[in-house]
């Protein structure tokens, strides 16, 4: 049930002080039955009956609530039989909140309306059953009924597109989504059987800072380590100076937990000064063991953590940093929810630090790199920024199973402790600035421009549509900032004397432009070919005829991030004229294709772990704004013209490159409207789905999408959603990964 909140009956014309996060749409909700001040109320409300769908549901189910010139404040909350109010959400004036209604909700209260009157209605969240009410009740122009439907069906998949986004990108830990974790947990947590032999992979060392961990914590972790699978490890604790004298006492308290080891695991060791560096260093000079793994102890590993870590290294011999997934914790210490993260990503790890809490490298390099000082609560940090930069990228193994329960509430990026020292060691490790995001939790380097500016190559095919072509070239040249490109108009048949009076003015506003006459019939990939054989540029960008400019810095942050050592392309966030996310990256493999995940999520929606709003990573970029090398064009490209006539292509070619050895590069720091199938129209012919379908089979030729777990994804969250929500279960191989394709 899809819940809207409104005022008399203005209703899909919101007034919105700022971009809304749902698109607009035509399809009006079903109104619920209110009414004012029913008996016993003692403020001004609101009460609204469940329909019956909602009902007759035994279990809890997500509402979207949007509330409009509803009063100062007002709050919606669900209540039972008995009056008790289950749960509330403050609503704000035209923006959509998602809520989750509770099983046993008799009926639901908007308060705090003033003297508005406020009305309540909700949308069937079913396929058919939305495209049915769309037919009944939108607001649609068709006379026909066959019209009609297929309007009603193209509207119903945006409304929904963009109600599911709301509701996958609602924050918050809920009783549904932990049961559902936990279940999933009981089944492919802590599942690892292999115990590597003692000669096969090197002892595992834990190094622990105790600093201010309390000692029930220390012991918690004690039984964790002492109930692993794999005994073949050590644990080093280092004391400040402060707690020097507690040495005796943990001991006799720590021990006994290992009573069933034949050598006890456990030392306690001292450091010299407070500083968590110091603490580090002084447990690992103790070490033994031929591999590293720092362990911060008020979490615990999971029973299988050992295992899983040496026999990493025993299969995989030129292994030089292997990390694990981890879980969250309540203040109870029960799991509550998994963090599941991509194959080794050097842009995330650069913005957020992603790498986490459990990793393990060889004792020889860990000594070599040490703990510095200056790095303060951000040294692990270090340390990993320190020993990429010694090791090859296939080196690094990620393993998709959770190996570690960190306490919480987490939250992405840096904590409030880090983010100066990990700001500091970010510019010493790049030798760039670095800025922090508002909240200090994620950085961005401020990469240079390279010296010359390269020219770019700004390839755009079109055919007619003047207003839209003039729109985006006019906002291409007055808006952006880098100044360094040519301008290559690709026309693929146009008649309008509007069309050729705009080439004429674009010619005049910027002599560097050249338009490319192609009268073939549309054929995407090739069209842009054409334009890139005419390309004089070092970079290429291959840019849609519906791209409309809105911050002047995009290009010079595409063009710095293409100089960089092993970069081969750059993809940009884009967002449709609503304010929604169009792209934010490609995940291979979702739907047995590819997916934009986070389709229609809030400009500012984070997404999964927040990687919406940061650099990273990723396996493919749209070819709607794609930026891509010379070099790198002349290796791996050009667009396949035969095989991917209208989609895939862009995929395609960015999988080439990623085999090749390149990087694709995704930034959400552009400014970009997407007016996405404006000039070619959304309706598809029976013919035209016909040949996506044969072109999509020709992608599970080339690639295996049917099969492919995209490196930057994560095989325990679900291929059939774009909201990198929990698998029912594991869809791929959880053995050891580089991100390599």
């Amino acid at each position: 049930m899809l819940l809207q909140v409104q005022e008399c009956f203005k209703c899909a014309a919101l007034r919105r002080k700022r971009p809304p996060a749902m698109m607009t749409t035509d399809i009006p909700p079903r109104w619920l039955r209110g009414v004012a001040n029913p008996a016993g109320a003692t403020s001004a409300l609101w009460s609204f009956r469940l329909p019956l769908p909602a009902k007759l549901r035994r279990n809890a189910q997500m509402g979207i609530f949007v509330a409009a010139q509803a009063g100062p404040a007002p709050q919606l909350s669900a209540v039972g039989k008995d009056g008790t109010v289950l749960a509330s959400t403050r609503l704000e004036d035209g923006e959509p909140c998602a809520f989750l209604v509770p099983a046993d909700t008799h009926h639901l209260v908007v308060t705090g309306t003033g003297n508005g009157t406020a009305r309540l209605g909700h949308y069937p969240f079913s396929k058919i059953g939305l495209k049915l009410h769309a037919f009944l009740h939108g607001q649609f122009d068709e006379s026909s009924v066959v019209h009609r439907w297929k309007a009603a069906g193209a509207a119903a998949r945006t409304l929904r597109g963009a109600l599911t986004a709301l509701v996958e990108t609602t924050g918050g830990l809920t009783t549904r989504s932990i049961t559902r974790y936990q279940h999933y947990r009981s089944r492919f947590v802590e599942d690892f059987a292999p115990v590597p032999a003692p000669e096969s992979a090197p002892r595992l060392a834990f190094i622990s800072a105790a600093a201010d961990i309390p000692t029930d914590r220390l012991l918690a972790c004690a039984k964790a380590l002492a109930g692993q699978g794999d005994p073949h490890f050590e644990w080093i604790i280092a004391l400040p100076p402060e707690r020097a004298d507690e040495a005796g006492d943990l001991t006799k308290l720590l021990r006994p937990a290992f009573s069933a080891f034949a050598t006890c695991p456990l030392q306690i060791v001292h450091a010299h000064t407070p500083a968590l560096p110091a603490q580090l260093q002084a447990a690992l000079v103790a070490t033994q063991g031929g591999l590293i793994c720092p362990l911060a102890a008020n979490g615990r590993p999971t029973r299988d953590a050992v295992a899983m870590l040496r026999e990493t290294f025993a299969h995989h011999k030129d292994c030089a940093l292997a990390y694990t997934d981890e879980e969250e914790l309540d203040n109870m210490g029960a799991p509550v929810r998994g963090i599941f993260k991509p194959a080794f990503n050097p842009h995330l790890l650069y913005a957020s630090g992603y790498i986490g809490h459990l990793f393990a490298l060889p004792r020889t390099a860990a000594v070599q790199l040490g703990f510095d000082l200056e790095a303060g609560a951000a040294c692990l940090y270090d340390v990993l920024l320190r020993h990429i930069t010694k090791i090859n990228p296939a080196q690094v193994r990620h393993i998709p199973r959770i190996a570690y329960g960190a306490s919480g509430p987490m939250q992405p990026g840096f904590e409030p402790a880090e983010q100066q020292p990990a700001a500091a060691m970010l510019e010493r490790a790049l030798g760039v600035p670095v800025e922090k995001s508002a909240d200090g939790r994620h950085l961005r380097p401020r990469f240079p421009l390279p010296v010359p500016q390269p020219l770019v190559s700004i390839v755009i095919p079109t055919r007619d549509r003047a207003d839209l072509l003039g729109m985006a070239l006019r906002t291409l040249i007055d808006k952006t900032g880098y100044r360094a490109f040519e301008i290559i108009i690709v026309d693929n048949g146009s008649v309008e004397a509007e069309t050729f009076a705009l080439f004429d003015e674009i010619r005049a506003a910027w002599p560097h432009t050249l338009i490319v006459r192609d009268d073939g019939d549309f054929n995407y990939p090739r069209i842009c070919n054409n334009g890139v054989d005419k390309a004089k540029g070092e970079l290429i960008l291959l840019l849609n005829n519906d791209i409309e400019v809105i911050d002047g810095g995009w290009l010079s942050e595409m063009v710095a991030l293409s100089a960089l050592p092993r970069a081969g392309v750059v993809g940009a966030k884009l967002l449709y004229p609503d304010r929604t996310v169009q792209h934010a990256g490609v995940i291979a493999g979702l739907f047995r294709y590819a997916g934009h995940w986070f389709a229609h999520a809030g400009e500012a929606a984070g997404g999964y772990e927040d990687r919406l709003l940061v650099r990273q990573n990723l396996s493919a970029v749209t070819g709607a704004c794609l930026l891509i090398r010379r070099d790198v064009w002349n290796i791996t490209g050009p667009l396949d013209a035969e095989r991917f006539a209208e989609d895939c292509n862009d995929i395609d070619l960015c999988l080439r490159a990623r085999h090749a050895g390149f990087d694709v590069v995704f930034t959400p720091y552009t400014g970009l409207i997407h007016h996405e199938s404006v000039s070619r129209g959304k309706k598809r012919s029976k013919a035209h789905r016909e040949r996506l379908k044969a072109q999509r089979a020709r992608m599970e030729e080339c690639w295996g999408t049917s099969r492919l777990v995209d490196p930057h994804y994560n095989p325990n969250l679900a291929r059939k959603s774009l909201y990198a929500t929990l698998s029912d279960q594991p869809e791929g191989p959880r053995d050891p990964r580089t991100s390599a394709i």
